[in-house]
């Protein structure tokens, strides 16, 4: 899989060519330093509200609720430390955010839409081992993700899809190693460790994501489609995406 490698340095080297000649007032609406792609009809999606609407009979993520009947998810969840609420669920809309990468630029998550990829959203913190071992996994080739007792073999197959550009994989930091929000010093002492040219490392600066999402632990993984609706939604493990991912009939999908 390292002879991806020299490519993406050549056009990473290419870009940064690019940017020396191209008029500076056009460049930064056009490229990212990091490579990643960028979504010229982004503004055609539909964010799902960070701040819900809980009036109507199918209530919204994160209003309230006694019951899955409530939730225009069907999901109701019970926090010890919120009460019950409405989860995201199937359907859901990720919400438009946009966040400081590895390389110090601001990055809209809604450029990955429209690709045709999927997209898994890892949620992660500097502090969670698990988290850094399927860092290392993929970035460095260490196996030991693959001894944690909640691994499948069957999810062997993720790394190949992100290192071959078939499937998006976007790591944001939530916190550092002090439980602290996580800043650009944090994504590049992640990304000095850890270093992947197909990974956008983004940092939840303030807070929103976590707000939003309310994961109950580390590493939380969702799978989004490139209309950035969720697939498999998580409060917790990777276990619902890299089920599905490592389900998928990837041999056809590639022909």
């Amino acid at each position: 899989m390292h002879r991806f490698k020299p490519l993406m340095i050549s056009i990473r080297y290419i870009l940064v060519i690019s940017l020396l000649i191209a008029d500076p007032n056009d460049i930064y609406d056009d490229f990212y330093f990091g490579g990643w792609p960028v979504n010229l009809n982004k503004d055609d999606i539909v964010a799902a509200n960070l701040t819900p609407d809980c009036e109507k009979n199918q209530k919204e993520s994160l209003c309230e609720c006694s019951s899955d009947q409530d939730c225009r998810s069907g999901k109701c969840f019970s926090s010890p430390r919120v009460g019950k609420y409405c989860l995201q669920g199937d359907g859901t809309v990720f919400p438009r955010f946009i966040l400081k990468d590895q390389f110090r630029e601001e990055v809209d998550l809604y450029d990955f839409a429209g690709q045709g990829k999927l997209i898994i959203i890892d949620l992660s913190t500097s502090w969670c081992q698990p988290c850094r071992d399927l860092s290392d996994w993929l970035a460095n080739d260490d196996l030991s993700i693959t001894e944690n007792r909640n691994w499948k073999k069957e999810y062997n197959i993720i790394k190949d899809l992100v290192l071959n550009n078939e499937i998006y994989f976007i790591n944001i930091m939530l916190q550092d190693s002090y439980r602290d929000p996580a800043s650009v010093e944090t994504l590049e002492d992640w990304y000095q460790r850890y270093p992947s040219e197909n990974i956008p490392v983004l940092a939840d600066g303030d807070g929103t994501i976590l707000n939003w999402l309310r994961p109950t632990g580390y590493p939380t993984v969702i799978l989004l489609n490139d209309k950035m609706e969720v697939v498999q939604f998580s409060i917790r493990g990777w276990h619902e995406a890299f089920n599905y991912i490592s389900k998928l009939d990837w041999k056809n999908k590639s022909k």
